[in-house]
């Protein structure tokens, strides 16, 4: 249980950390293992005959000649999907574009997201002080986090559409577990304080807690985003198309002043409590 908890903890942390210098996951033996492959300034190739979990490459392409079974996602790259490609989930290219070949199966959705207006974007607001300059800011946090949204999808699937229906089930319960989480963050700050072990372990339960927020924020956009669509009457999309959804509204109404931010927060402890309950979506 222990490894089933920190593995999306893990990966959560290395992706909001900055050392995203190199590779942080690889995959041994591509024929015969099933796990998800995730890579950092490199590009990846699915060899024909490979049967992997997911595939994410950040900074590099991904070519795809065998089986994918959920979602295959580039930041900063092109997908491509040869003739014997098979795609069981999503396949999403942020800046890049997705090049499907005749024979090639996607069963998902096929999402580009056009990264064209950026740099035009970057070099207008760098020049207009510090109003523009925050305004930029907040741009790149909005990028960078739906990025990171595409990658946790992609990644921790299961993990999210369990935190998700625990949500749908109960919401206020998820509530009412998240905020007691956050009343009960400094009491057990103070408490491992006061010896040499607790001082050392205080780091992990800031992780932890960061982490966990995280998470729940995301998995509360996905449940925003597919409750919204299923009112416009749009069943059975995937859960990429439902969390981007969602978190693209958040992130919309975080806009509105106060009320926006007091959204917001419902959300963060709403999804909180959600993956304390399932202990990151494990349970």
């Amino acid at each position: 249980m222990v490894r089933k908890i920190f593995g999306p903890l893990f990966v959560i942390v290395l992706l909001v950390s900055v050392a995203v210098a190199s590779s942080f996951a690889v995959v041994k033996g591509l024929e015969s293992s099933k796990q998800s492959i995730i890579k950092v300034g490199e590009s990846i190739t699915i060899p024909q005959g490979a049967d992997v979990k997911s595939v994410v490459s950040v900074g590099g392409s991904v070519t795809v000649y065998g089986t994918v079974d959920q979602d295959v996602v580039s930041v900063g790259g092109s997908v491509f999907l040869k003739d014997s490609a098979v795609v069981g989930g999503d396949t999403v290219s942020v800046g890049g574009k997705v090049m499907k070949e005749a024979g090639a199966l996607a069963k998902g959705d096929v999402v580009e997201v056009s990264a064209g207006g950026i740099s035009p974007a970057v070099s207008y607001f760098t020049k207009g002080g510090i109003l523009k300059g925050l305004a930029l800011f907040g741009l790149l946090t909005f990028i960078g986090f739906i990025i990171l949204a595409i990658i946790l999808v992609a990644v921790f699937t299961p993990q999210l559409g369990i935190v998700s229906a625990a949500l749908e089930k109960n919401l206020l319960r998820s509530f009412l577990i998240g905020l007691l989480v956050m009343i009960l963050f400094i009491p057990i700050i103070i408490v491992l304080a006061v010896s040499i072990v607790g001082i050392i372990l205080i780091p992990v339960w800031l992780i932890l807690v960061g982490a966990a927020c995280l998470f729940g924020y995301i998995t509360a956009g996905h449940l925003l985003g597919k409750k919204t669509l299923h009112a416009f009457r749009l069943f059975n999309k995937s859960m990429m198309t439902e969390t981007l959804t969602g978190v693209i509204l958040l992130s919309v109404v975080g806009l509105v002043p106060i009320g926006g931010f007091i959204i917001k927060m419902i959300a963060v402890l709403c999804g909180l409590g959600g993956v304390s309950e399932t202990r990151f979506g494990t349970k």
